[in-house]
């Protein structure tokens, strides 16, 4: 149940703030009072979009928080989300910026919009002046079905075979292309396979074959520089090298060194110049010998490395990524090759899954008559309680000729209205009132089996008058007595009804406009209903009226 609505610069509210009892609330004020404020603002804890429009003129955010009793709906959805539930309340807040950034939190936690309309659908159950139009459009009817009859198993149960058939047959319109496709597709492929297997590459062959490259391109300057080092550390002919003059230095200081730490250092030193100069030119010797670089060897690098140009145009911009195409070119060859085998077993998979969904279909079909059945006298019986004694309704469940993601069903909601005329669907109804009454008959309905605490009507009470008035105000009385109702009403009759009444009015301080909202007293509550009866004036004869409605209450 709603207990507290708090909105701060939403539209023409500065700060607005009322507390909600149980039973039957109704909200009245003059048109243009901003009682569509409201409900914008009660959309919002929805977690329906919200403009930035909505800001206050002026403001740089705007905010609507509300205080709920919880229900057990509702606490398993909060500890399933690791939200804390104290106190047995639940607290929604949503703000909005005037620059349209929106944020929403339960109890303290930040939640994502859809997380709040999960929870706010266990909370709220909202019928705008648009919902009328459902029932205009017949594949709505079928929300209603599924929501009395209860069929959220059947329905999960029946959509998760759908897409399996879905997919299956996805799969197979694939497999069964043209088959001159298909041969054009396998000369494609092996001609793929073909070139990127023969090249046989290897990861980090690109590299290598760079630098071979270019020792090849070097190699008469590589040679020389190799010679030209060798012979001036170790060996130049009858020059002295680095190393004979080390060798000399190490026999002149090798006689003296032991009679000094300081000579004993630098004798060892030269010793290990000596050493290493020995080992670096034995190393040149070596890679000297190794220097054979002829144009022939240069040509069949840059040949290979032309090819792995080329394929990596076609294939890749790795060596990598070029063997990794030519792996899904293999698997999907094999795969068109066992193509026949698969769509085989892709048939007897298809028909085994639409033998499934046959059966499912035809389980949420018979839940759905059976609920047809008792809520089509349910609905009869409400709309003779609201002043439609001579109606009758039927709820129309026939095969649609096809499986749908809802089912194999089509549903209709029909009605007649007068005695002897043949039922016709809803769309066949002119009168507004007539559509408001049956809206208030199925939710009147929903609402015994619906753990929804809270139902808000806004204006169901659009095109009736009189008796029928009074009808849909003892209705709405009834339902009070076992959820909280609140209904924005024009109607005397239903806002005599009420358990709680709450004006709605504008007021304008020569620069900006505000709405407020507040409960009525007793006295009050005769003067605001004296003023609806007599559409603004408020003479002695509309008082007197007003104390005579409220006194039937």
């Amino acid at each position: 149940m709603l207990t507290n609505l708090s909105i701060k610069n939403i539209a023409v509210i500065d700060a607005l703030e009322v507390e909600l009892d149980g039973g039957l609330n109704v909200l009245t004020g003059e048109t243009g009072a901003g009682k569509s404020i409201i409900i914008d603002s009660i959309n919002m804890i929805l977690g329906e979009r919200a403009s930035k429009e909505l800001v206050r003129y002026g403001t740089e955010k705007a905010s609507v928080q509300a205080v709920f009793d919880i229900n057990a709906r509702t606490r398993e959805l909060l500890e399933e989300n690791d939200i804390d539930c104290e106190d047995d309340e639940i607290i929604i807040r949503r703000t909005l910026t005037s620059e349209g950034k929106s944020t929403a939190r339960i109890n303290g936690a930040a939640v994502t919009l859809s997380l709040l309309r999960e929870i706010a659908d266990c909370l709220i159950n909202i019928h705008g002046q648009h919902d009328n139009q459902a029932l205009l459009t017949p594949s709505k009817h079928m929300l209603f079905l599924d929501g009395y009859g209860k069929t959220d198993a059947e329905l999960e149960a029946y959509r998760a075979v759908y897409k399996r058939c879905r997919e299956i047959r996805r799969e197979l319109k694939s497999l069964e292309t043209d088959e001159r496709e298909k041969m054009q597709r396998i000369d494609l492929l092996e001609y793929q396979i073909k070139e990127i297997t023969s090249a046989s590459l290897t990861d980090g062959e690109e590299e290598e074959l760079l630098k071979l490259r270019e020792m090849c391109r070097n190699a008469e300057r590589i040679s020389s520089s190799v010679n030209e080092a060798y012979a001036n550390l170790y060996d130049n002919g009858d020059a002295p090298s680095a190393y004979d003059g080390l060798s000399i230095a190490a026999d002149a200081l090798s006689g003296v060194a032991d009679l000094s730490d300081e000579l004993r250092g630098v004798y060892e030193a030269v010793q290990n110049a000596m050493y290493s100069i020995e080992d670096s030119a034995h190393e040149l010797s070596s890679f000297a010998g190794t220097i054979d670089f002829d144009e022939e060897t240069l040509d069949e690098t840059e040949e290979r490395l032309d090819l792995i140009s080329k394929l990596k145009r076609k294939y890749g911009r790795t060596i990598p990524e070029i063997n990794a195409f030519g792996a899904r070119a293999r698997e999907e060859l094999d795969k068109i090759n066992m193509s026949g085998e698969l769509a085989e077993k892709l048939r007897g998979e298809l028909s085994a899954a639409q033998k499934e969904l046959a059966a499912a279909a035809e389980r949420l079909s018979k839940k759905r008559a059976a609920a047809a059945e008792t809520l089509e006298g349910k609905i009869e019986a409400a709309l003779h309680e609201l002043n439609m004694d001579k109606s009758k309704f039927c709820v129309v469940v026939e095969p649609a000729g096809e499986y749908r993601e809802n089912g194999a069903d089509r549903t209709e909601f029909m009605i007649s209205t007068n005695p002897g005329e043949p039922l016709k669907p809803l769309v066949k109804i002119a009168s507004g009132g007539e559509l408001s009454r049956v809206m208030l008959a199925i939710k009147s309905i929903l609402a015994e089996t619906d753990s929804v605490d809270t139902l808000i009507f806004d204006e169901i009470d659009t095109g009736v008058s009189g008796a029928t008035a009074l009808k849909i105000a003892n209705k709405l009385a009834l339902i009070g007595k076992t959820k909280q109702v609140i209904c924005i009403t024009h109607l005397p009759q239903l806002t005599a009804a009420a358990d709680s009444h709450y004006l709605i009015e504008k007021n304008t301080d020569g620069e900006m406009a505000s709405t407020t909202l507040k409960r009525l007293s007793p006295e009050e509550r005769v003067t605001e209903l004296a003023r609806i009866i007599d559409g603004g004036d408020i003479t002695e004869t509309a008082i007197n009226h007003a104390k005579e409605l409220l006194g039937r209450k």
